[in-house]
């Protein structure tokens, strides 16, 4: 491969395209809220092939992933939407019962189940072929297992969301970073550390 400084130039700019189109193909076949799963999944794939710099083309590759994972994926999806239903609504009667302790420990333990298990959840399933409970089991343990990378991976993920909703005044801005490649760097961030979490899994299965 060539080093010239044009042609890194070039890729990187490559990249940063395929990242925008792939940002706009997430959001659009997420607008069915349960199918976001599947379409997780496949955004996930595509990053990881093209921060390999393997061979891909952008509207085939997703599309072949989407498929691949619908239903497995969205069966996960409706597991984790129940989820943070039940977690929004614990949010708001533990914010008038915060001096009950037994409560808020239960409370941080849901949060840190569901939060948690969701970052690795979708890449578990872009990656292995499992059934849709052991991929959620297997994506918790998976995050106690590998905590200073999930703690990475948690404020990759969310901590953005925070400052979103923290800062209106920037709506514009973060409108347009969410719309156009917010979500393709957060899963770019999940690959490069999940990357490293799953290598003694896909060591073990290729034996």
């Amino acid at each position: 491969m060539s080093m010239d400084p044009n042609n890194r130039f070039f890729n990187f700019m490559s990249k940063v395209g395929d990242f925008i189109t792939l940002n706009l193909l997430f959001l659009f076949t997420s607008i069915p809220i349960f199918t976001i799963g599947a379409s997780a999944c496949a955004l996930y794939s595509c990053i990881k092939l093209r921060i390999a710099d393997e061979e891909s083309t952008v509207f085939q590759d997703y599309k072949k992933a989407f498929k691949s994972n619908f239903i497995p994926a969205t069966s996960i999806s409706i597991v984790y939407i129940l989820a943070f239903v039940c977690l929004y609504f614990f949010s708001s009667y533990i914010a008038s019962h915060i001096q009950n302790f037994l409560l808020l420990i239960l409370y941080l333990i849901y949060f840190m189940i569901v939060s948690f298990s969701i970052l690795y959840v979708f890449p578990l399933q872009a990656t292995f072929i499992n059934e849709p409970l052991t991929i959620i089991k297997n994506a918790f343990f998976t995050s106690l297992k590998h905590l200073p990378m999930t703690l990475a991976l948690f404020l990759c993920t969310y901590l953005p969301l925070v400052i979103t909703w923290l800062f209106p005044q920037i709506f514009y801005f973060t409108f347009a970073y969410w719309i156009f490649i917010g979500c393709s760097i957060c899963t770019c961030c999940s690959v490069l550390i999940t990357k490293i979490a799953f290598q003694s899994y896909i060591s073990s299965s290729s034996q």
